[in-house]
């Protein structure tokens, strides 16, 4: 009997965990659950994911719930959330909110190609450039933003205003008009190990040396803003 409850329990917290994890809905221009990311993201539950596969899409989203927005290159590329000049791709004003594998575009004056708002969210292997700004956090904090590229702003490329704790690190910032980064707070630009890309500091020539062939500069390099520094800013290939 006692071998009989605990294989319950364990099926319990299998089925709990299960569900936990929230449903998948798909996104594509034809053939899948929707063709529009927004009636997808207002039909989802908070855990769900909403997986968008290849295309280009023209929705200006704004999430409010806790999902994770999951780009997939199903064989014809990064999907595109196209904002045609006008406003951010992506807004989250929802905590805990993940957005993966997107490519953000064409964001109006000022705005960004992903806009966060919210605490504690991944921003993880997107691409946001050719916006104002490529990635912009305001207020937010304990979120990360890994393996983005946020090259060709009209602004920075990625962005921190009244920000702390977050970690920002295998990012690559290149060619933005007003500077690469910019952080008035207190965050970390890299993970103890890594850091950030930097157009403007990846080579001997703008102070990056590599002596050691380890693929990090050897000198840290100054977030402007504040008072942080990427201790392991990564070198040019």
């Amino acid at each position: 009997m006692a071998n009989m409850a605990f294989e319950r329990l364990i099926l319990l917290v299998y089925l709990l965990s299960s569900l936990a994890q929230g449903a998948t809905v798909t996104v594509c221009p034809g053939g899948c659950d929707y063709s529009s990311i927004k009636v997808a993201i207002f039909a989802a539950s908070p855990g769900d994911v909403v997986e968008v596969q290849s295309g280009r899409y023209y929705d200006h989203l704004n999430i409010q719930k806790r999902i994770e927005l999951r780009g997939v290159d199903t064989g014809k590329g990064m999907p595109i959330l196209d904002a045609t000049g006008s406003g951010s791709p992506v807004t989250i004003s929802a905590d805990g909110v993940v957005v993966e594998g997107l490519r953000l575009m064409n964001g109006g004056p000022d705005s960004a190609g992903i806009l966060v708002l919210s605490d504690e969210c991944i921003i993880r292997k997107n691409d946001a450039s050719n916006n104002y700004i490529g990635i912009h956090l305001l207020g937010s904090k304990n979120c990360t933003v890994q393996g983005n590229i946020a090259s060709g702003n009209l602004e920075h490329g990625l962005r921190l205003d009244g920000c702390s704790g977050n970690m920002i690190y295998e990012n690559v910032v290149m060619n933005n008009f007003l500077g690469n980064a910019f952080d008035d707070g207190t965050n970390f630009w890299e993970n103890g190990m890594v850091g950030n890309r930097y157009g403007d500091f990846d080579g001997p020539d703008e102070g990056c040396r590599d002596d050691n062939l380890d693929g990090l500069c050897d000198s840290s390099r100054e977030i402007p803003g504040g008072s942080n520094r990427d201790r392991f800013p990564i070198a040019g290939g």
